[in-house]
């Protein structure tokens, strides 16, 4: 026991340090500069809908927004506005460790294993830090099958309602991804007769619930803007992304996942024929079938897809983790997995903490540079793309000019404009070397 709690004691320090070491990082990449705009243009000019470079973004629903708002406004007051929009992935992350507590029974640790487990991959672990919707919608679709199982072992129409609010919440941070757990709830309820997961599946007055917290936003969308404004979701994150011209191979979500916890299954390897031997013993343990169709039918069906990314399969992470807890604990001692565990969280940890430090000495120096460049009284239009930095920090629309024969207007007396590219005859007053593209520059020129 009191090697468990140095153990527990020593990954707590660890991620305060993490806390503390995001508190002195700028935006890190395009992604987070973007979601920050969004954030940042939604408080600043108190719009219900968010907006980037004053444009209706709804390419992506706005619970993170909305959640991020107070964060943004303490930070604000206090000149830390990117490290405490950080905070909210982190407190996620807390939410995300609790519903798998509450999953596992109360099991502290159960659930600090399985924690370590989803640690020790590089991928998952580096959103801890991140402005991105991913930490949040994981919590949310963890408390959603949380909410799930507990209905699972005593129905009632309370948890029903549980069960959809959570439902409803995930969706509003980045759209109907978990819907892809709907097949594999099907697929389970008929194969095992489940008539109370049909049941829930099936309880309108909880679907009601979910359209209500769902339909006013995109409703007010649309009659707001018109049916354009989900262009950017319909074409491009869904039509381009399920049948994209240059597709991935099939089992590039697979090796993402073999990839990420392969110690673990390598540990599982080591010992099949101990495994087959407890296999029907395996069988019997709570959920943990249901966990397997969670997992595989979603990992399936997006297979199917043309263009991918790993990230969209960070939802799942929590509940293959939990497997592999079970599994391996039947193979292996508490103290080795937690041993293993840990140090394998370290060795992710440091890795980490060095990448970061590796590219943070450029990176500032970068970020200072437009900083100490950029006048925010100053006019600037962007031509052809926008930089995202440049944005965040100008704290207001620019506009953007997308044809060449327009740029005879810009830039004018008193406009600078930004160009990602050489404009002859034209001499910039300025270079500036993109912070996050390598290689790539950014020219400034004024009349």
């Amino acid at each position: 026991m009191k090697l468990k709690k140095y153990y527990l004691f020593v990954f707590l320090l660890s991620i305060i340090l993490l806390i503390f070491i995001s508190s002195s990082l700028p935006l890190l990449s395009y992604q987070e500069a973007r979601r920050a705009i969004i954030i940042q243009e939604t408080f600043l000019f108190k719009n219900l809908i968010p907006t980037f470079n004053g444009e209706p973004y709804l390419t992506k629903p706005p619970l993170h927004t909305y959640l991020s708002l107070p964060f943004f406004a303490l930070g604000k007051f206090l000149g830390k506005e990117i490290f405490f929009l950080r905070l909210v992935s982190f407190l996620s992350y807390f939410i995300l460790i609790l519903s798998l507590y509450f999953i596992l029974k109360r099991d502290l640790w159960k659930t600090f294993l399985i924690t370590l487990l989803l640690f020790s991959s590089y991928r998952f672990l580096s959103f801890i830090y991140r402005i991105d919707l991913e930490p949040l919608f994981i919590a949310l679709v963890s408390l959603n099958i949380f909410f799930l199982i507990n209905y699972l072992e005593a129905p009632s129409s309370k948890k029903a309602f549980f069960f959809f609010l959570t439902l409803a919440l995930a969706f509003m941070v980045r759209g109907p991804l978990h819907f892809l757990f709907f097949p594999a709830f099907l697929g389970y309820a008929f194969l095992y007769r489940e008539r109370s997961l049909l049941k829930l599946l099936f309880f309108i007055p909880g679907w009601l619930l979910f359209l209500i917290l769902v339909l006013p936003f995109y409703l007010m969308g649309y009659l707001k803007f018109g049916a354009s404004v989900f262009y950017e979701f319909l074409y491009i994150d869904l039509r381009e992304r399920i049948g994209a011209s240059q597709r991935d191979p099939f089992y590039y979500y697979f090796k993402a996942l073999f990839f990420n916890f392969f110690p673990y299954l390598l540990l599982i390897l080591f010992k099949t024929k101990k495994l087959w031997l407890n296999l029907a013993e395996l069988k019997e343990k709570p959920f943990l079938k249901f966990f397997l169709f969670i997992i595989f039918i979603p990992l399936f069906i997006l297979s199917f897809t043309g263009e991918k990314f790993d990230k969209y399969l960070l939802f799942l992470y929590p509940f293959l983790a939990i497997i592999l807890a079970e599994v391996l604990g039947y193979l292996y001692s508490a103290r080795f997995l937690l041993s293993l565990a840990l140090g394998l969280y370290f060795i992710n940890f440091l890795a980490l903490i060095f990448s970061l430090l590796w590219s943070l000495g450029d990176l500032k120096n970068t970020v200072t540079l437009w900083q100490r460049n950029l006048d925010p009284k100053k006019s600037y239009v962007f031509y052809e793309e926008i930089q995202p930095l440049a944005l965040y920090l100008l704290k207001r629309p620019v506009k953007v000019i997308l044809r060449e024969e327009k740029l005879r207007m810009y830039p004018g007396p008193e406009t600078l404009l930004l160009s990602p590219k050489e404009i002859v005859p034209k001499k910039p007053v300025l270079i500036l070397p993109d912070p996050y593209k390598k290689q790539k520059f950014w020219y400034i020129y004024l009349n």
